[in-house]
């Protein structure tokens, strides 16, 4: 295992320098450089033991969730963002390090400047939108449509701007314009594992309004047509918490879990503002990526929740009616989704499609 970790490492390395090293032969953006490397480092490190197999628990409950270098490097970056405000590459820069740190309104501070420094900077649009989206829950807002929307009119061939503008189009209900999106996205023949996601959300939208849609055929012509490929660079990046934009799909509405989250009241005087919270559904006893997860936070503490097929993380793992799942609710003081010592969480086994709304209690410290 050490043999594979390091070989890891590596890989991880020679990432980092690949994104690093234009920047760093420039005296003015060497921190810049630095930074975008860290967090290239920093993303796969706490990415890796979310989607493995392998259990984390142990080896990880006493390490730092984020190294101090990292840290270090973005606090220098905002020391040079407040003697240059007019970056616009520095606040771009800023804004994927706090994603990459879980600083979700931070972000949207970051980017939000980038905007108003140049309101036709697609990465400025895509990247507000992103972290608008991630606030809530994974869901595309109205503010972040606007900002896909805009992105993709910009950029036709963007194909993050494809990506999100067609879960934007999905989620107010166009599903001819998030068809055609999706469709003109794979004709870019992006990697086999988001082709296939692109498929099960295409496959979601279902076939009800071809042909009966005014608008379907146009909408399918110019945007479901190929385009250049080269997609995947951008597509690597892509966040899992916006597998929770899609509407389930048809038949399936009795394939989730319904909960009202609350929190213990000698729990209570531990909570953070904005604390992040995960809620998530695993097979018992299982391992490896979750059936379906939301990133929330501590002020989601008192709602209801509810986990469909809409929230899985891989294509082909849902949840499905019949189905006894183990459902966590942890407040996460790292800000990342490995577990830690001091997390709050609670946890009950549901039956899905048969149980209705379940009462969750945050009652548990983890050691």
């Amino acid at each position: 295992m050490t043999a594979f970790i390091l070989f890891a490492a590596l890989m991880a390395a020679i990432a980092a320098t690949a994104v690093a090293y234009p920047l760093l032969r420039s005296p003015q953006s060497r921190i810049a450089g630095a930074v975008a490397g860290l967090c290239v480092m920093g993303a796969a490190a706490g990415l890796y033991p979310l989607w493995s197999n392998w259990d984390w628990r142990e080896a990880t409950a006493e390490k730092p969730a984020v190294s101090t270098q990292v840290l270090e490097m973005v606090a220098k970056l905002e020391r040079h963002m407040k003697q240059t405000p007019d970056d616009l590459d520095g606040w771009l820069l800023l804004g994927r390090s706090y994603i990459a740190l879980g600083r979700v309104d931070d972000a949207i501070d970051a980017y939000g400047q980038a905007h108003r420094l140049d309101a036709g900077n697609v990465d400025a649009l895509l990247g507000l939108g992103e972290a608008l989206s991630e606030r809530a829950g994974g869901n595309v807002t109205s503010s972040a449509n606007d900002l896909f929307e805009r992105a993709v009119s910009l950029q036709p061939d963007n194909p993050r701007a494809l990506l999100y503008s067609g879960f934007g189009a999905a989620t107010r209900g166009d599903r001819a314009t998030a068809r055609a999106r999706w469709l003109r996205l794979k004709g870019m023949h992006p990697p086999p594992e988001v082709d296939a996601m692109l498929d099960q959300r295409i496959a979601e939208l279902g076939t009800a309004d071809l042909g009966s849609a005014p608008g379907a055929a146009g909408a399918a012509g110019p945007e479901g047509a190929a385009g250049p490929e080269g997609a995947a660079p951008a597509l690597a990046g892509t966040n899992p918490a916006m597998a929770g934009t899609n509407p389930a799909p048809a038949g399936t509405s009795s394939a989730q879990a319904t909960i009202n989250i609350s929190i213990a009241p000698a729990l209570k005087s531990r909570l953070t503002a904005d604390a992040p919270l995960f809620v998530f559904a695993r097979e018992p006893g299982g391992q490896g990526p979750p059936l379906a997860a939301k990133r929330l936070t501590s002020a989601a503490i008192g709602t209801q929740i509810r986990l469909s097929s809409a929230d899985s993380m891989i294509p082909g793992r849902v949840l499905a009616a019949g189905q006894k799942v183990s459902i966590t609710a942890r407040i996460s003081f790292s800000g990342q989704p490995l577990p830690a010592a001091g997390d709050l969480y609670g946890e009950l086994t549901y039956d899905v499609g048969h149980d209705g709304v379940r009462d969750l209690v945050i009652d548990r410290v983890a050691q």
